[in-house]
């Protein structure tokens, strides 16, 4: 199983963005939270940010690494059971870094001075370590993440394009692959949240990991 690992690659470069914006200084109180590492070839899960309960956290940056921590949180327990139904190790990733619970806080910050810049940058570090995991599948379980991979873009009118990503329906696996980038083919799936209040029911996620099952089988087979 081979690991990249994010915190050797990127601190610096997350630690720059950081130092360098100018914005809502309680998220600098926060710190940012990064997964140290990703698997190479394994369920990529996007998320969109680590959240902020505001109790019994340690404030300030830091990488985590779920292997090295005991209490796997309920928001994993789910691409736990993905992985282990279908075979395939899992890794996740936030498409940013900050901390906090309400979404919607993501869009007041983008109208903040200097705000778009700050999350951009953001963006593109994780483009460039979504590349480097060359996952074999990608499961993105928030709107808002879908939105920044670029799902919703006008390139004509320059709106919406973000992190740049293509993407085309395959009729015979049911399901989006990205058609650009060095592993162009790779399947996605845009998915409501696994988790939370308004996570998939239990049919609905059980249909997801046949449905994952059913695209690994069929990128197994010759000429698919």
């Amino acid at each position: 199983m081979e690991k990249i690992s994010i915190k050797e690659l990127y601190q610096n470069k997350i630690d720059e963005i950081w130092n360098k914006a100018t914005i809502n200084k309680d998220l600098f109180t926060r710190g940012y939270v990064v997964h140290e590492e990703v698997i190479k070839n394994a369920i990529l899960f996007i998320g969109i940010n680590p959240s902020f309960s505001g109790k019994n956290l340690t404030l300030g940056s830091h990488f985590v690494n779920n292997e090295k921590n005991d209490k796997i949180y309920k928001y994993f327990k789910k691409f736990i059971k993905i992985s282990d139904k279908v075979q395939l190790p899992w890794t996740h990733l936030d498409l940013l870094y900050f901390r906090e619970t309400k979404q919607k806080y993501i869009w007041e910050l983008l109208k903040e001075k200097n705000g778009v810049d700050f999350v951009y940058k953001q963006l593109l570090l994780s483009k460039e370590m979504i590349l480097k995991a060359e996952p074999k599948i990608i499961v993105v379980s928030n709107a808002m993440a879908k939105h920044f991979m670029g799902f919703d873009k006008d390139k004509v009118n320059d709106t919406g394009v973000w992190m740049d990503f293509d993407f085309s329906f395959d009729d015979d696996l049911g399901t989006y692959r990205i058609t650009d980038t060095e592993f162009k083919g790779v399947p996605i799936f845009f998915t409501s949240m696994l988790t939370g209040q308004r996570a998939l029911d239990n049919g609905s996620f059980e249909r997801l990991f046949w449905h994952i099952n059913f695209v690994l089988e069929k990128l197994n087979t010759p000429n698919s």
